[in-house]
């Protein structure tokens, strides 16, 4: 779908296309593709409007026969996918842009492009002040999710404190592969609008620089907590692993007692069933039955060692 807006009034509003500042281009089906590539002179490779792990964000200048010169930028998303997942969540925001105008395409998950740019609107509005707003916005659901994932894994240090159930393994799984996909979308689009504010077309517009700080701010944010998750990740794997390292020494310091413990009346059974002469008891008729009770009482003794002693 292709919606077409400029903006009056400090609105909003719907335009017709010669004179529309913004054109949103939303799920956009192979027609509309080719109708928008041929009448803006825009290489139809450029809208990119499905999300695949080995996506890149990225930013290009490039020369338009209709737009003159304008850049191409990449950009990667989140909305809360069900079931819970953030590689389904992502999904790219391209936007095209010169000094004057802005085509923006996105999937149909989309739900804040608009929302963002309605919050600071005037007639003079550029390209430039409608990019940072969608980043700021952007920036927020990331903050949000992340927190998310950071309330995931104290929950997950919490059950592993008292138990190692296969559960527990899977859930830190699942938390540490939507956080490999967090970090490596958030590095990577890092480094772009690194690149996207420091170019020579964006800092020609007028653009707030406040808003440009609020921006690097929010970045270094995300780092830190990024940072902070994955070391989270990493210290309650490795509680896990020692709780289960734990249990697994406790069973075999049990098997080890309980092979001491049998081993003392097997070694008395095996000195009273030597075929010779001289042995205690032979021609008695309770030697069998005071070999089998001083066995159980050397036995029950060497537990009751075993079970006190500290190593």
């Amino acid at each position: 779908m292709i919606t077409y807006y400029n903006f009056q009034n400090n609105q909003l509003n719907n335009s017709l296309e010669d004179l529309a500042k913004w054109i949103a281009v939303n799920n956009p089906t192979s027609h509309e593709v080719e109708k928008l590539g041929k009448y803006y002179d825009i290489p139809l490779d450029m809208f990119v409007t499905q999300y695949f792990p080995e996506n890149m964000t990225e930013i290009e200048h490039f020369n338009s026969e209709t737009l003159g010169n304008c850049a191409f930028l990449v950009l990667i998303n989140y909305k809360t996918s069900k079931p819970h997942s953030i590689e389904k969540g992502l999904y790219p925001i391209t936007f095209i842009y010169n000094k004057e105008k802005m085509i923006s395409i996105t999937d149909k998950r989309d739900v804040s492009i608009t929302p963002s740019i309605k919050k600071d609107l005037s007639e003079a509005v550029q390209p430039s002040q409608l990019i940072v707003g969608c980043i700021l916005n952007m920036y927020q659901i990331y903050t949000v999710e992340i927190n998310r994932l950071k309330r995931a894994i104290d929950e997950i240090s919490e059950r592993a404190r008292s138990t190692t159930k296969r559960e527990v393994l899977t859930d830190l799984a699942d938390v540490e592969r939507d956080m490999v996909f967090l970090e490596q979308t958030l590095v990577d689009q890092k480094a772009t609008i690194e690149k996207l504010l420091a170019s020579e077309l964006f800092q020609s517009m007028t653009t707030d620089e406040r808003h440009v700080r609020e921006i690097k701010r929010k970045i270094k944010k995300t780092d830190k907590l990024i940072s902070l998750n994955r070391d989270l990740i990493d210290t309650t794997g490795g509680l896990i692993s020692d709780m289960l390292d734990s249990k697994l020494n406790g069973i075999m310091e049990y098997l080890d007692s309980a092979q001491l413990v049998i081993a003392i009346p097997i070694l008395i059974f095996s000195l009273w069933g030597i075929n010779t002469g001289g042995l205690i008891g032979k021609d008695t008729p309770l030697g069998s039955l005071s070999v089998v009770i001083f066995a159980i009482l050397l036995g029950w003794t060497t537990y009751l060692y075993l079970k006190k002693k500290e190593y």
